[in-house]
């Protein structure tokens, strides 16, 4: 099914918000597509071109050689005067809305400056420079010359890095043309100058106008997002076996199916896992012999030794694979069964092909299997088959309406459509049918949570507790129910029982870790980041897939960075998380928080910052 049980739908309170992100692409038009757009505008504009192109990469320098030797003083205030009818000259130009024209003449200013002494000859020179400069890349932008005006907004950046209005104008024309990766780099830049440069009223909790809008930047994020997460499917896709899932998701997934306890019970009449190799060095028959490795991949599953059952029960499988005379002289239903695990540990790695054939087989020889079935929906959902999903969902429970296998699992993908009712709905007649069952007692909990129904939670709670007191999971729902009502210390008592019972469960580690994010320090002390940085870490030891984990833990460690090289220390914790993802949805949440990391350091770097932190 979808596999992790640690994973809770709508946990209130218990997520940071993430903003999402992609793939860098730059569509740079080379210099022959601008010659040709050139072609099409006036003679004035050619000649503009080429002394700019002459003088791109240097006019807002100070290194231009110096012509003035004598009557400097004089001299240079008939420059002056030049510059400022040339500036005047352009303005009405703009306001004529002659705009090549308009450019034309501030070239011819900028030129006249460089021509006699350039900047290094007068401060105010240097800064008409900046000035006609950017008055220049306006006209640009303006007369449809998008690749002139960065040419001249890189040129002030160079030599002031705060000009807002060359960064903003770069950020325009970039987005215009869906350069979205260099575009969020302005974007973090404006941002990064602005924190910094109103860090005393934000940390007295004073509105500031940020430059631009939260929602521009995330905006920019989803337009990149598709094409990133695209690259990472790919990649994913190439990679001839995943990890599996950590030990404690894949034992609360067998537990989540009915025929957990009954599959344990006979794993142990099998015998241990040394009787059994010495029984197979003894066999000699591939039937028998495959038949011993689905009992000892039987035994390794309920030892939790699951990278050993994954191996057995593929080694029994190839034995018969393709033999129909192996597989009909096999004990009993062992062909069935051996299929039905191999479809299962399949699943497990997430080859989703692989699982399905392996359970369509099975299904062909146990055709009224509810239980087959279910399985079979499971990887359809995993794989983004919703509707197939749920028809199968319906076939099982058509032929055994008391599936509570169907039921529990039904309820799982209306969560994730969103279909709450109905979810809730599934959960309650699962419980009517099998109300021992633990896991849909606490989904049910969780939908009651995200409805407010106080009541109902604990009504929930209480009786999951009764029917396993020692459960970390009861612990790490209690736990968020506290959490969801701002009861921080009875939530942190409870995810520290939930890691007590059950060390190897990731969740309680990560929500512990966003109680203490969210506990107001003492008065005079410091919020204790160590400590949620600790429990985060921890996560991610016990289960490398928690990706919620890196997500929180990325955002803590790049808030604290006191230079980029720890920055940067985040985005390979975001590679790293990137390794661990099983799903598209996983993969677009890293893809965003690592590319908005990538934009701010990239960010930091052009504004000589050395680090995000305000402290």
């Amino acid at each position: 099914m979808s596999s992790k049980q640690n994973v809770k739908v709508a946990v209130i309170g218990l997520s940071l918000a993430v903003v999402a992100s992609l793939v860098l692409f730059g569509l740079l038009k080379n210099a022959e597509e601008q010659d040709k757009k050139s072609d099409g505008k006036s003679r004035s504009l050619s000649q503009s071109k080429k002394k700019s192109d002459s003088t791109a990469s240097k006019r807002v320098s100070s290194e231009a050689p110096a012509t003035l030797t004598k009557n400097a003083g004089s001299e240079e205030k008939a420059v002056h005067a030049q510059i400022e009818n040339l500036d005047k000259k352009g303005k009405t130009l703009f306001k004529e809305k002659k705009y090549i024209e308009a450019a034309d003449a501030f070239t011819e200013a900028l030129d006249l400056i460089a021509n006699n002494g350039g900047s290094s000859k007068s401060t105010s020179l240097a800064r008409q420079v900046i000035t006609l400069t950017n008055n220049r890349s306006a006209m640009y932008e303006k007369g449809g010359f998008p690749d002139l005006a960065l040419d001249d907004c890189s040129a002030i950046l160079e030599q002031e890095v705060s000009h807002n209005k060359a960064r903003t104008r770069s950020l325009r024309i970039l987005e215009s043309e869906e350069r979205f990766a260099e575009a969020l780099v302005h974007i973090c830049a404006l941002q990064l100058k602005f924190m910094k440069d109103n860090q005393t009223q934000l940390r007295m909790g004073i509105p500031v106008q940020p430059p631009v809008p939260q929602q521009k930047l995330e905006d920019m994020i989803q337009k990149m997002l598709p094409a990133e997460v695209e690259k990472y499917v790919e990649i994913s896709k190439k990679k001839k076996e995943r990890p599996l899932p950590s030990q404690y998701t894949l034992t609360q997934l067998l537990k989540s199916f009915s025929g957990y306890n009954s599959w344990m019970a006979k794993a142990t009449k099998f015998g241990t896992v040394q009787s059994l190799t010495n029984a197979m060095e003894e066999e000699i028959n591939p039937d028998k012999l495959a038949s011993l490795y689905l009992k000892r991949g039987r035994r390794h599953a309920h030892d939790k030794k699951y990278d050993a059952a994954c191996v057995d029960f593929e080694a029994g499988f190839a034995l018969v694979e393709d033999k129909p005379e192996l597989q009909d002289a096999m004990e009993d239903d062992d062909y069935t069964r051996l299929l039905e695990w191999v479809g299962m540990v399949r699943h497990w790695k997430y080859n989703l092909d692989g699982a399905l054939e392996a359970y369509e087989k099975c299904s062909v020889l146990e055709p009224t299997n509810p239980s087959i079935i279910v399985k079979r929906a499971g990887v359809k959902m995993d794989g983004g088959s919703h509707d197939e999903a749920l028809e199968l969902f319906d076939t099982a429970l058509g032929i055994d309406p008391a599936t509570a296998d169907a039921l529990l699992h039904r309820a799982n993908l209306r969560l994730l459509q969103q279909k709450v009712e109905e979810a809730k709905a599934d959960l309650l007649e699962c419980l009517r049918i099998r109300p021992d069952h633990l896991l849909s007692r606490l989904r049910l909990a969780t939908i009651m949570m995200a409805l407010n129904d106080t009541e109902g939670t604990n009504k929930q709670l209480d009786k999951a507790d009764q029917m396993a007191p020692n459960s970390s999971e009861v612990h790490s729902y209690r736990g968020e129910m506290h959490f969801a009502r701002g009861e921080l210390e009875e939530a942190k008592a409870e995810f520290e029982n939930a890691i007590e019972c059950e060390p190897l469960n990731p969740t309680p580690y990560v929500n512990a870790a966003l109680v203490i994010m969210n506990t107001p320090p003492a008065q005079g002390a410091a919020p204790d980041t160590a400590g949620a940085i600790a429990k985060l870490e921890k996560a991610i030891e016990v289960d490398p897939q928690m990706h919620s984990a890196y997500m929180h833990l990325g955002q803590l460690r790049l808030a604290m960075a006191m230079d980029l090289t720890v920055a940067r220390g985040v985005v390979s914790l975001y590679d790293q998380a990137l390794e661990h993802c099983r799903t598209a949805d996983e993969m677009r949440d890293i893809c965003g928080v690592r590319l908005l990391t990538v934009a701010q350091v990239d960010a930091a770097v052009m504004l000589g910052m050395e680090t995000f932190s305000m402290q």
